[in-house]
């Protein structure tokens, strides 16, 4: 009965750790992008100011 408790607690340990480790991969991929946009519009800026 206790190997079945602890198989169920590390199933659900490990089904959270792959839950956070997703949702931070999502918020990596956002944030490079935001970034990569952030850059564009910089360099847009700056061709425009040279005018």
């Amino acid at each position: 009965m206790e190997y079945v408790f602890l198989v169920v607690v590390a199933f659900f340990i490990v089904a959270l750790g792959v839950r956070v480790g997703l949702d931070y991969s999502k918020n990596t991929q956002y944030t490079k992008q935001v970034l990569k946009e952030l850059r564009e519009i910089k360099e847009l800026l700056q061709k425009g100011s040279e005018k």
